[in-house]
C-alpha cells in the first residue's frame, strides 16, 4: 500500500539560498508529475519564493523517504478600502497513488483559526484559482459558505471583490462573460479515462464547476472564496467531523458483520443498496436480503488495494461510497484504465468468465465497498436470466471499450458514442460447436470465448476479446460458449484488423 509516512512543516523564507533552490528542485519533480504548464521558474516565484507576509509548506514523504507531495499555504495581508484585509491562498499536489486522504485538511485548519482568533473583527478570506474539478468540490461539500455556488448568484459586492483580487494577484481574465474564469496555466495531467469519469460524475458541486469552468483543462481556473469567519470554520469542523464519525461507524458495523455474520440485522438501506444496482432491480425483497445477508462491508483508506491482478474471483464488488482506481499491468508498472464512482460495481468479469483478475483495483479515495461473495452470487446466476444478462453487459461494454479506445475510427469518439456502436450492435450467444455465418463488412467483437474460423487457407481459432473486419463471407464455430456482437460498420476507411485483447490491449472488465 502506498501511504504518506512522514510530513515535514517547512518556512521557506527561514531557508538560506541554496537550501530554497533544493526545496524548489525537490517539489517541482514532484509538480511535473502532476501538473503541466509551469516552468521551474514560475513555480519557485509561485511557490516557494511567494511575496506573502506568510508561507509555510508541508512535504510528504513515503518510507523509502521520498517527497510525493506537497502543500504550500500562503498568507496575505492587505489592505482594501482603508480596511485590513487577510488572504489565504493554497497550491497542492500529490501522486496519484497518495491521494484522497484529505492529508492537508488539519493543518490549513489550524493555521485558519489560529489567525482568525488573534484578529478579530478583520475580514479573512480564502482565494482560490481551482483549476479541477476535485478541489472545489472538496470546498463545496465541507464549507458551510462557498462563492460561486450552485443555485444561488453572488452578492455583487463580493463578486467585485473576487475580481479584484484576482486580478491583483495577476490571475488573467479569460472570457468577459465568464469574470470568475482566469488563466493560471497549471492543467492537470490525467488520461482520457479520468477525464471521462469527472466528465459523468453526478455530483452537483461537480457538474456546477463543469458548467462553469469548461475549459479547466487547458488550465483556466475558477476563482472561488470562502469567507473564513467562525460560523463557517465551525461549519467546516461539524463536516469534517461528521465524516470521520461516519468512517469510524461503518467500520465498526463491518467489523461486527464480518466477526458475527448473522448477528446483525441487514437494515433496509442494506437491502436498498442493493436494489439501486441496475441488474439486481428486478428482484424481490426476500431474495436482496437474502443476498444482503451474504454482503461484507469494507470501509477502507485511500489508496488501499482491493485485490491484485491475478488473484483468483472471491466475488464481485460494489462502491457504496467513494472511488476506485482500476490499474492494468504494463511491463513492471501499472496504467490507470478507468476510475469508478459511488454505485459502480467491478469484478464482474472473473466471476462470470472464471478467468483470474486481469486488473488491480485500489480506492482512489476513502471507500466503502460491498463484497457480494462468489457463493452466494453463482445459484443466482444460474437461475435468474436478467440477473446473469446484466451483468454480462456490463462485462462487454468494459472490454469492448478497453479493446477499441484510442484505435482508428474510434479514438475521436468520446464513451458514450462508442458504447452507442456497441450497444446498438446485435448480440448473439453460440453454444459449444455451434456455427454461425457472418456478411462481408461486418465487424465482429466477442467479448468471451473461443471461435474457429478460416483464415488464407488455415484454420485459426482466436479466444476473446477479440475484434475483428470481415472482409468476405465468413462461417465460424464456437469452441465452447461464445458471446458475439455484430456491430454496424463505421464510415469508409475506418478498418479494423484482428485485434486480440490479450496482445495489445489491457482489459480491465474481467477484473
Amino acid at each position: 500500500m502506498s501511504r504518506i509516512t512522514r510530513t515535514d512543516v517547512i518556512r521557506p523564507h527561514a531557508l538560506s539560498s541554496e537550501s530554497r533552490r533544493q526545496l524548489t528542485d525537490t517539489l517541482y519533480a514532484v509538480h511535473r508529475q502532476i501538473f503541466d504548464g509551469v516552468d521551474r521558474e514560475s513555480f519557485a516565484q509561485y511557490v516557494v519564493g511567494s511575496k506573502a507576509e506568510h508561507t509555510w509548506i508541508l512535504v510528504h514523504k513515503n518510507a523509502a523517504g521520498d517527497a510525493v507531495g506537497y502543500f504550500a499555504l500562503h498568507l496575505f495581508e492587505k489592505q482594501l478600502g482603508g480596511e485590513p484585509l487577510a488572504v489565504f491562498r493554497a497550491e497542492a499536489g500529490l501522486l496519484r497513488a497518495y491521494r484522497g486522504g484529505n492529508v492537508n485538511a488539519r493543518f490549513w485548519m489550524e493555521r485558519v483559526v489560529r489567525y482568525v482568533l488573534r484578529h478579530p473583527g478583520r475580514r479573512v478570506f480564502y482565494l482560490g484559482a481551482l483549476v479541477h474539478p476535485s478541489s472545489y468540490s472538496l470546498f463545496a461539500r465541507h464549507c458551510g459558505e462557498v462563492w460561486p455556488r450552485h443555485g444561488q448568484e453572488t452578492p455583487p459586492a463580493l463578486l467585485s471583490l473576487m475580481t479584484s483580487l484576482a486580478s491583483e494577484f495577476g490571475l488573467e481574465q479569460v472570457d468577459p462573460a465568464r469574470p470568475l474564469v482566469r488563466r493560471v496555466g497549471w492543467s492537470t495531467q490525467e488520461p482520457d479515462v479520468e477525464s471521462e469519469y469527472w466528465k459523468h460524475c453526478d455530483k452537483a458541486e461537480v457538474r456546477y464547476f463543469l458548467a462553469s469552468n469548461p475549459g479547466y483543462g487547458q488550465g483556466h481556473g475558477l476563482v472561488t472564496v470562502v469567507p473564513l469567519t467562525l460560523d463557517n470554520l465551525l461549519s467546516m469542523a461539524r463536516s469534517l467531523l461528521k465524516r470521520r464519525l461516519h468512517q469510524s461507524l461503518d467500520k465498526l458495523t463491518a467489523r461486527m458483520q464480518r466477526a458475527w455474520p448473522g448477528s446483525l440485522p441487514r437494515s433496509v438501506r442494506d437491502v436498498q443498496q442493493l436494489r439501486r444496482v441496475p441488474f439486481l432491480a428486478h428482484l424481490d425483497d426476500t431474495t436482496l436480503r437474502g443476498l444482503a445477508g451474504h454482503a461484507e462491508r469494507h470501509v477502507l483508506p485511500a489508496g488501499q488495494p482491493v485485490f491484485q491482478a491475478g488473484n483468483a474471483c472471491d466475488g464481485l464488488y460494489l462502491i457504496e461510497r467513494g472511488a476506485v482506481y482500476v490499474l492494468a499491468p504494463t511491463g513492471p508498472g501499472e496504467t490507470l484504465v478507468d476510475e469508478l464512482g459511488g454505485g459502480a460495481i467491478f469484478g464482474e468479469g472473473a466471476l462470470l468468465t472464471g478467468e483470474r483478475r486481469s486488473a488491480s483495483i485500489r480506492t482512489a479515495t476513502a471507500a466503502v465497498l460491498v463484497h457480494l461473495p462468489r457463493r452466494a452470487l453463482l445459484p443466482l446466476l444460474e437461475k435468474d436470466g436478467p440477473l446473469r444478462e446484466g451483468l454480462w453487459k456490463t462485462f462487454s461494454e468494459r472490454r469492448f471499450d478497453d479493446l477499441v479506445r484510442g484505435r482508428d475510427g474510434y479514438r475521436h469518439l468520446g464513451r458514450k458514442q462508442r458504447l452507442d456502436v456497441f450497444r446498438h450492435g446485435e448480440h448473439r450467444e453460440l453454444a459449444a460447436s455451434q456455427w454461425h455465418g457472418l456478411e462481408a463488412g461486418t465487424q465482429l467483437f466477442v467479448p468471451s470465448g473461443t471461435l474457429e474460423f478460416e483464415h488464407d487457407g488455415l484454420m485459426m481459432s482466436q479466444r476473446g476479446a477479440l475484434l475483428m473486419e470481415v472482409r468476405r463471407p465468413l462461417r465460424v464455430k464456437a469452441l465452447e460458449t461464445t458471446r458475439l456482437v455484430l456491430l454496424k460498420p463505421l464510415a469508409a476507411g475506418r478498418e479494423h484488423l484482428l485485434l486480440p485483447c490479450q496482445n495489445y490491449w489491457p482489459d480491465r472488465a474481467a477484473a
